[in-house]
This record gives C-alpha cells, structure tokens and sequence, in this order.
C-alpha cells in the first residue's frame, strides 16, 4: 500500500513538473491577441519574459516566474493597458521592468528574494496595488528599491507590504501621485521622494527604518493619517525633508524616533494635528521661512520638544505635556507662553543615559531656569498660547456632572414615588 502511495505521488509530481515544463510562457504571450487574456496555468517558470502589447495576464494559484541570469523576470516595453495580475517572481536583480507604458495595472503581485523589485520610467496612469516585496538580508549599499518610479505621470501606489529592501517606494521626478494604505518596515527610507510635485501620502505605516519619509526637493505634498515609529538608528528620522516647498503633515503619530520631523532648508510647511510621543526630539528645524507652523499638534513624552537655528519656525496652540503655566481663566489657553528649550533635554538627547535623572530635583529646577532667564531662546519656538489639559479636563467634567445630575434627579425623583406609594 505505502509503495501505491509512493508511486501514485510521484507520478503527480511528474505530472505536474511536465505540465510546467510544457507550457510556454513566452510563446503564449506572444500568441495571444492584442488587448486578449491569458492564463498562466500553476507552475515555476523559469526565463526572462517581454510584454510589448496590451495584454492582461492571470496567474493561477502557485504560479512563479523565476529570472534566468541578471536580466529581469518579466520586461515590459512600449505598451498600452498591460495587467498582470496574482503571479509571485523571483530574480538575481530586478523582478519586473517597464519603460514607456500607458494604463499598467500590477496587482496582487508577490516578489521575494531580489535586489530590485519593480522598476518603472515614462509611465503614465500607472497602478500599483496589493503587493509584496521581500528583499534580502544584505546590507543596505548592496540592495535596490522594493518598488522605484522615474519620470512619471499619475500613480497610485497602494496596500502593498515591502520590507527588507533600500528604499521601499522610490520616487523621482513624479507628477501626482498617492501613496496609500502600504506598509515599509526593516529598510533604509520607508518611501524617498526626489523632485516630485503633487503628492498624496495616506495611511501608510512606517516601521525600523533609518527614516520613514525621505523628501526631497519636492513641493505640493501632504502626508496625513501615516504612522512613523522606531527609527532609532544614529541618522534615524522619523520624517526628513529637505528643500521642500508648500507641504502639510497633518493627523500623523509619530512615536520613538531618534527625531520625530527635521525641517531642513524648507518653505511654507504646515504641522498641524499630529501626534508627537517618545522621541528623543520631536521637530528640528534649521533655515526655514517664516510661513512654516506647526500648529495643535500634542507633544508627550519626547525628550525634547523641539529646537532649531536663531532663524526659529512658529508654535501655535499645541499641547506639551511639560508646561508647567497655569489656566486662570479656564480657556483652555495657559495663561503665560511655553518655552520650547531644555539645557537638560539638549545634553539628553546627545548623552541617553542622561535620561536616568529625569524628574530629579535638580533636573526640574534646571528646567524651571530655562523658561524664567534664558532670553536668548525666548525669541524662538515659543508658543504664546499653548493648550493645557484643564480644557480637555473640563469638557469631560462637565459631561460626567450632568450625567452625575440627572441620574441623582431621576433616583431621587424614583425614592420619592416609592415613599409616597409606601405611605398610601
């Protein structure tokens, strides 16, 4: 009986490696008709396969395209309206090339042990969605992207997984794109723009990169509702931009970096609505325009709050959970300005063990010098109407009291008809 099982195995085995071997991939594709359909039966295909042609490809379950040599698994060249859809590559270099394209769709597409994963130039209403690119262990100098653009027009990058690669979305020289719902961690920058205008960065997740966003001379970009969390490493950057023009980085949480958002050499940026905890400094700032704010934002647990050059950005309205001012008129406003400078804090953020002595006596005494006689930092980063939690505070105490009144109203009300029916 084990030696019927055995052979019957085999012979599926064989069937199924034959059935592999017998069709041909390239001549397929090359047989089907302009705008038709093909379905790859499952299989490991190995070769480097060209689309020139509107085509829609399908991979059925357990299908691979496995590259021969350094050329791609799958190039595509010079064609309108190219899908290719659930198929898994493997490859030496790069995955899947495309130049000069028009309506690619790449869906639902798995990548995994490559140098580069998808590389695309002069490509115009292109979408990328439901991928997952898996790099190698090598160093960060010996890998490519997870999924790199050049020169082009109208993208969509989307619910893909990258992880282990150089940069996970590389972006140069882009005209509108959105990147959205995708998720980059264990790689050197999560996503890299390089000059791109008109950009859309949502709901992404960023973790243990060097940097989550790197943007550079870019303008037109907003980036909302992204996570971006423990990058730590020794130039780790929760965000980084540097010679960007007219951004706004808003409902962001950006939590355990070695510096939450640096602001280099940039105009008109708005931060506003963020969520800044445990970074060892929450926003740097050095040559910056007068039009950039950042705005109620809420500071918690970072080491430092912010710091910057003499030249400063403006503090608006935010909340930090170290000023120690007071609320009088109740407002919700602090009643004097917070003063975004710690000596403590600059020494901690260059020596970590400092960090031990937080809250000690001397430390808060130190940093109740800073807000009172250091005047040179009270030209710069100052907030003059910083929120306080008493705001928050009293909303919430005014909800629970009239809950607490009516439903005292109500028992007493109940107790009363209760003693009176007792009484009859």
């Amino acid at each position: 009986m084990k030696k019927l099982v055995s052979i019957v195995c085999f012979w599926l085995l064989m069937m199924g490696t034959t059935y592999a071997s017998e069709f041909d991939v390239q001549g397929e594709i090359d047989a089907t008709e302009e705008g038709g359909v093909l379905i790859i039966p499952p299989g490991h295909y190995k070769g480097n396969f060209t689309i020139t042609k509107s085509i829609v490809i399908k991979g059925e379950e357990g299908v691979k395209l496995v590259a021969l040599g350094k050329e791609p698994a799958l190039r595509i060249e010079q064609a309108n309206n190219v899908v290719i859809e659930n198929l898994a590559f493997t490859a030496k270099e790069k995955a899947i090339v495309a130049s000069d394209v028009e309506g690619m769709k790449l869906r639902q597409l798995t990548i995994e042990n490559v140098h580069t994963g998808i590389h695309i130039q002069r490509a115009k209403n292109l979408s990328l969605q439901r991928l997952s690119v898996t790099g190698n262990d090598e160093h960060y100098s010996k890998k490519g992207n997870g999924i790199a653009i050049f020169k082009s027009k109208d993208v969509i990058v989307a619910d893909s997984k990258i992880r282990k690669v150089q940069d996970g979305i590389y972006i140069e020289e882009v005209e509108r794109i959105a990147v959205h719902n995708n998720s980059v961690n264990n790689s050197r920058y999560g996503t890299h723009f390089m000059y791109t205008s008109d950009a859309d960065v949502q709901n992404n997740v960023y973790l243990h990169n060097v940097t989550g966003l790197m943007i550079m001379m870019t303008e037109h970009l907003q980036a909302s509702k992204n996570k971006l969390a423990n990058h730590q490493n020794l130039n780790g950057y929760g965000m980084l931009l540097y010679d960007v023009e007219h951004m706004s980085l808003q409902n962001n949480t950006i939590v355990n970096n070695r510096v939450g958002i640096a602001l280099q050499k940039s105009e008109i940026i708005l931060i506003k609505h963020n969520d800044f905890q445990m970074n060892q400094t929450a926003i740097e700032g050095t040559k910056l325009d007068s039009e950039t704010l950042v705005t109620a934002n809420q500071f918690t647990g970072n080491i430092l709050t912010a710091r910057s050059d003499r030249d400063g950005f403006r503090l608006e309205s935010n909340y930090y959970d170290n000023y120690f001012g007071v609320d009088v008129e109740g407002d919700g406003i602090g009643d004097i300005p917070y003063v975004a400078f710690s000596s403590f804090g600059q020494w901690m953020v260059r020596q970590p063990v400092y960090q031990y002595f937080i809250e000690s006596p001397s430390v808060t005494l130190l940093t109740t010098l800073d807000t009172q006689i250091n005047k040179t930092e009270q030209t710069v980063l100052v907030d003059d109407k910083p929120r306080v939690t008493m705001q928050q505070n009293v909303e919430k105490a005014s909800d629970i009291y009239i809950t607490q009144l009516l439903v005292g109203l109500l028992v007493s009300i109940s107790g009363l008809w209760l003693w009176r029916r007792g009484m009859k």
